[in-house]
């Protein structure tokens, strides 16, 4: 008979111990293994666990302990010799066991007693109480209290109010609880009844003592429902902070959602740990006292910190590369912290400041984050980064091998020297200041522009959602080839207007699956159709969306934006991008809804086979949000619309807002500014620049000057001020 899988594991694990150089290996790899789940995020110091978690790890080494406790008693055992056998007892004399039994018969008549006694104890108070319960009737009286208030007005005719109001007297001084006692006697107090001499009558109608009306018990009502408003109040706050765009991104995948007492929403990942955002809270609204703990309580339950399933894409790039730099130097113990934010600050005057976190300030420009100096700087070290590289790959073309240049972004371990990695961190740190205050002040744009909306303007966020495969309730083998499957473009959004409080959900569908600028305005065009027709006095348009070049941020959609909004009949608008990696928001909620909506239609048995069979179901199945049918060949057509020859914008890739005022011409600048919230929409802020498009191909180009101090201003106020739970 052979052996058994564990037993041919043991002889395994046996002869790679007795080799020193293989156990040398195999703990290597495992080392290796447990610093890359640590960077993962799988392994966790006890310093960086919750309390929760901390609690669980503690209860671990309990039970651990205890174990180990048992086997050492065990072994211990086992070694201790056996001791050796007792004589045999003695057999017991005849008159031990006519002892030993009068001592039976004994406890067993003393136990018959005692069931006897307990029945009776059982019988007596049914008695008891049937006699008591008969008392208390004959002593009641009988009438009720409408009868009671008949019998009191039966000599006087008396409205039917009267009735009532006697009788809610009797129920009032009938209460035996001691809150609404207190309610009624908070109702009942004050100077009004002393002057009119009414509060003995109070007393002696409703039974409410002279003690339950003083200013104490009123207080003490009063300090309850203050302390209950003061705590929803806190409530609202920290639920609006932890749910703004800059502190928790919405998930993007249609299945990522969460269920609490039957309220099901999207799931919101947390961009840093609960500490930092504790930390980041109370700065922000330092008139509120909360607790670290209290913090944690009204966290919102679709507000969940991130793990590696969900967080595995819609990364960004800059945040993470650096993410591994920090974390490598970290392990080194050449820096100290590893907060990104703290860093960058570190380096700068003011993080408010746009020359400081650009890197043009003359102060701090040439300002590097402090490094432990003491180490070989020309030791090697191995780190990981997320690097894009043009690689040539072969094409059949016409049965002849071509080779094309492909772009590939790949995760790859590194290997440097430690100095070249520090001058890399440097370099990094840097560049990552200015990606955070882009990030900063696009979302402090974004919720200062949505609380000050006046009734003339409206704003609209607007994303392409990723396209959805059209489904076969059943299908065969051979229909999973991709030419086979039919796919819908989904253009979802949300509309706010200035002075309503609820939003409009939308979603165009169309079955082109261009996605240039031509495309993006044929999607609008319903939704700015729909703002003319359902509030006819919005004049300025304000659009968010993603900088991606190939779709938003490009010259082609720069032309439509300042020609086709005056044809639509509004006189201006601004169209402002997010910083790239960080524009997730509302609209993949809507998409992710409708794609949950079409799986579920599909899933019962009815086929989507094309974009119009999509649209149409979700039309029956009366959503709520707004939906609109594109057809490609209204696409097709506006592609032909637009010039062939446009004017090039400069530095398109850092522009995140343009405003038009003008047919024709726009102006841009690196950063949304807080200045342009004003109806004119115009100043000089942020390297301002116009330009105008003919169609010629020449364009005329006219710089502004940089005039940060209104900008600053605003800033630090809109980042003091308080969020209310309406932005959300």
């Amino acid at each position: 008979m052979g052996l058994s899988a564990a037993e041919r594991q043991r002889q395994y694990r046996a002869r790679r111990n007795a080799d020193p150089e293989r156990r040398a290996a195999y703990l290597q790899k495992h080392r290796e293994k447990w610093h890359d789940d640590k960077k993962r995020g799988k392994v966790k110091n006890v310093k960086d666990l919750s309390e929760r978690e901390k609690r669980k790890k503690q209860a671990y080494w309990r039970r651990a302990q205890r174990r180990s406790r048992e086997r050492k008693k065990v072994t211990e055992c086992l070694l201790t010799p056996p001791q050796s056998p007792e004589a045999h007892p003695q057999p017991r004399s005849s008159r031990q066991r006519i002892a030993a039994k009068k001592k039976v018969e004994r406890e067993s008549e003393l136990y018959r007693e005692l069931q006897t006694l307990k029945e009776k104890l059982k019988q007596q108070k049914r008695k008891t109480d049937k006699f008591r319960k008969k008392c208390e009737r004959l002593q009641q009286d009988s009438e009720s209290r409408r009868s009671k208030s008949r019998h009191l007005s039966r000599r006087i005719p008396v409205s039917t109010e009267v009735h009532k109001t006697l009788q809610l007297c009797k129920k009032c001084a009938s209460t035996k609880h001691k809150h609404p006692r207190r309610v009624i006697a908070a109702l009942v107090s004050g100077r009004i009844l002393k002057k009119y001499k009414f509060k003995k009558r109070i007393q002696e109608t409703l039974a409410i003592s002279r003690k339950q009306q003083s200013h104490r018990e009123i207080s003490i009502l009063s300090n309850k429902l203050k302390y209950r408003s003061l705590c929803f109040t806190l409530h609202n706050k920290v639920l609006s902070f932890l749910t703004r765009d800059e502190n928790s991104c919405l998930a993007a995948g249609k299945s990522q959602t969460i269920t609490r007492g039957k309220i099901k929403k999207q799931k919101r990942f947390l961009n840093d740990t609960m500490r930092n955002l504790h930390r980041r809270f109370l700065l922000e609204s330092f008139d509120c006292k909360i607790s670290y703990s209290l913090f944690c309580r009204m966290q919102p339950f679709w507000a969940v910190q991130p793990s590696i399933a969900d967080r595995q894409t819609c990364l960004c790039k800059v945040h993470e590369n650096l993410c591994f730099l920090v974390e490598k130097l970290h392990s080194l113990r050449l820096i100290r912290g590893t907060d990104l934010e703290k860093m960058a600050e570190s380096i700068c005057c003011d993080s408010n400041s746009k020359g400081c976190m650009y890197n043009e300030c003359p102060d701090c420009k040439d300002r590097d984050f402090p490094v432990v100096s003491e180490g070989d700087l020309q030791a090697v070290v191995f780190f990981t980064q997320w690097t894009t590289e043009t690689v040539l790959r072969e094409k059949n073309k016409e049965a002849k091998k071509e080779k094309v240049s492909v772009k590939i972004t790949a995760k790859k371990r590194t290997e440097a020297t430690l100095q070249n990695l520090l001058e890399l961190f440097q370099r990094q740190l840097t560049n990552f200041k200015r990606h955070l205050f882009n990030i900063q002040r696009q979302f402090t744009y974004y919720r200062e522009l949505k609380r000050g909306m006046t009734d003339r303007e409206c704003l609209i966020h607007v994303d392409f959602s990723e396209n959805y495969t059209c489904k076969h309730s059943s299908k065969i083998q051979a229909e999973h080839v991709e030419p086979n499957q039919q796919q819908a473009t989904l253009h979802a959004g949300v509309l706010h207007v200035g002075g309503v409080e609820e939003h409009v959900c939308f979603a165009t569908i169309s079955p082109s699956k261009e996605k240039g600028p031509a495309a993006i305005w044929s999607h609008l065009s319903p939704i700015l159709d729909l703002v003319k027709t359902s509030c006819p006095n919005v004049t300025v348009v304000h659009f968010f969306s993603d900088g991606r070049c190939t779709q938003y941020s490009q010259k082609g959609n720069f032309y439509l934006f300042c020609t086709k909004l005056q044809q639509c009949g509004f006189q201006s608008g601004t169209w402002n991008f997010f910083e790239a990696s960080h524009g997730k928001g509302a609209p993949d909620v809507v998409a992710g809804l409708l794609k949950r909506t079409a799986d579920r239609i599909v899933s019962h048995g009815k086929d989507i086979r094309s974009a119009e069979r999509f649209f149409n179901a979700l039309v029956e199945a009366q959503t709520s949000v707004k939906l609109f049918y594109i057809s490609e060949n209204k696409i097709n057509e506006a592609t032909k619309s637009i010039p062939d020859r446009l004017p090039v914008v400069p530095s398109t890739m850092s522009i995140h807002q343009v405003v038009t005022v003008t047919s024709g011409q726009i102006s841009y600048r690196d950063v949304s500014c807080l200045c342009s919230m004003r109806p004119t929409l115009q100043c000089q802020c942020y390297n301002s620049q116009n330009l105008h498009f003919q169609h010629s191909g020449s364009s005329a180009h006219t710089g502004g000057q940089q005039s940060e101090s209104i900008c600053n201003s605003l800033a630090k106020l809109s980042h003091r001020r308080p969020v209310v739970l309406s932005e959300i």
